[in-house]
Order: C-alpha cells, then sequence, then structure tokens
C-alpha cells in the first residue's frame, strides 16, 4: 500500500496536520469558525485557541494521514493519530470545509 500524499489536500488542510494541529494552525482558521470535537463546540478564534492548546496539553497528537474524500462541500480526512492518550494510536476523520479564502470555516471530528 503506497503513503497518502498530503499534497492531493486544499493547501490549508494539510498546513492543518503538517502543525500538529498545535496553537500555530489558528491562522488558518476563519475568525467565524467552528471547531466540533469531542462533543463540545468551539466557535471564534479565542475558544480555537483554548481547544488547540487543550488539546496539544493534554494529548500531544502527532498525525498520519491516510485518506481523504472530497463530496463539494468539504473535505474528510482519515487519519492515524498517536498522542499520550488511553487507546493510542486510533484512526479518526475529521471533515473540513474551507470558505472563500480558503480558511476553515467548520471542523467536526467524526
Amino acid at each position: 500500500m503506497s503513503a497518502f500524499d498530503p499534497a492531493t489536500l486544499p493547501a490549508t488542510i494539510a498546513a492543518y496536520f503538517a502543525t500538529s494541529g498545535n496553537r500555530n494552525a489558528l491562522e488558518l482558521f476563519a475568525p467565524d469558525a467552528t471547531v466540533i470535537d469531542e462533543g463540545e463546540s468551539h466557535h471564534g478564534h479565542a475558544a480555537i485557541t483554548s481547544w488547540l492548546d487543550s488539546v496539544e496539553r493534554r494529548y500531544q497528537p502527532r498525525y498520519v494521514l491516510q485518506d481523504a474524500n472530497h463530496d463539494g462541500a468539504g473535505h474528510t480526512v482519515t487519519f492515524q493519530v498517536s498522542g499520550t492518550f488511553p487507546g493510542s494510536p486510533a484512526i479518526l476523520r475529521q471533515r473540513f470545509e474551507l470558505d472563500g479564502q480558503n480558511k476553515i470555516s467548520h471542523l467536526r471530528t467524526l
């Protein structure tokens, strides 16, 4: 099996995973973006900054992309995430929607 090439993703999504989802990823989000993760909703840059910091502090996640699909409205990315959480590593999927400036407007962990 060949490795997934992140260059097939929109640059914004590839950059999100390249930052490992830490605080440096904030510039990739629209000011009014929403993130839904672990059953909680985070809206706007302040809340998303807190979410990014919390995820990094609690889990120290690192990603290996496996697959991606585009359906016209958004992109769903399948990845292996490893970190300091029970059951690591795990396979997860996230759904991304981008706005007209190619910023993340909506991110949902499925």
